[in-house]
């Protein structure tokens, strides 16, 4: 008996002790948590320590042409009018332009144009040249009671613009097409005429663009456009088949809206 009541004492002192040790465990165990935990805070602050990258703010009045800001191709249109004054016709008339095109760089637009210039008037003249099947060549004054003019020149357009600001922007440009003239109208005598022209054109300009919103412009150009349009065909007033030429070398001054789509 008193061996069993020793054995169950031993058995209690044995229970107490280790009790006593896993209650101190514990604390280590929780001590190196703690360590574990401080240092891979420490970890995640020292990997995320690296370079801030901030967004670029959009800013409303920004550069329609700045890059940084597109992410597809941008287009551009443009409608204005304004007055073309042929150097060797008499008077001018109402010069009306259009055109859609890319913007291929940060400086270069590339487009399709095509123009309008009209003059209806009565009692003026017209001046054309030719020349007849045997080689003479000639130029004819032509006294009309009342003629209309149409010239439509269809071009392929380059223009390089000038940075000078986010609002401001210059430019010089260039281009090349086809041209097509109609004249109509009644001559001195009361008989009416209609001819039909058409022939490679040019032009070669300068301008500037202001910015006034974010897609939004205003434009004014001088453009010289460089043409000689040609026909073939009976002339009744001198009663042979003439080829024949007028020219529309001159200088047109136009303005307008430009919208960046």
């Amino acid at each position: 008996m008193r061996r069993f009541v020793a054995v169950v004492a031993l058995a209690l002192a044995a229970s107490s002790a280790s009790a006593s040790q896993l209650d101190f465990t514990p604390s280590l165990v929780g001590s190196g948590a703690s360590q574990l935990n401080n240092s891979t805070h420490d970890n995640m602050l020292f990997s995320s320590s690296g370079p801030i990258r901030h967004r670029r703010p959009r800013d409303r009045w920004r550069d329609p042409y700045d890059y940084g800001y597109r992410t597809q191709p941008q287009y551009f249109a443009m409608l204005g009018a304004g007055s073309f004054d042929p150097s060797n016709q008499p008077g001018h008339g109402i010069y009306v332009n259009g055109g859609v095109g890319s913007v291929l760089a940060e400086q270069i637009d590339l487009g399709v144009q095509v123009s309008w210039y009209h003059r209806a008037t009565g009692g003026d003249q017209f001046v054309r040249e030719g020349n007849l099947p045997d080689g003479t060549h000639f130029r004819q004054v032509v006294q009309t009671q009342s003629i209309n003019t149409d010239l439509v020149p269809v071009m392929g357009t380059l223009r390089v613009r000038i940075p000078v600001s986010a609002q401001l922007q210059p430019y010089v440009g260039g281009g090349v097409g086809w041209e097509w003239l109609s004249i109509s109208g009644t001559d001195s005598s009361g008989v009416d005429f209609q001819n039909d022209y058409d022939g490679f054109g040019a032009q070669v300009f300068g301008g500037v663009n202001l910015n006034v919103g974010p897609t939004t412009g205003l434009y004014g150009e001088a453009v010289w456009n460089a043409s000689t349009p040609k026909a073939q065909f009976f002339d009744p007033t001198i009663g042979q088949n003439v080829r024949e030429e007028v020219d529309f070398d001159g200088l047109a001054f136009h303005g307008g809206l430009r919208l960046m789509l």
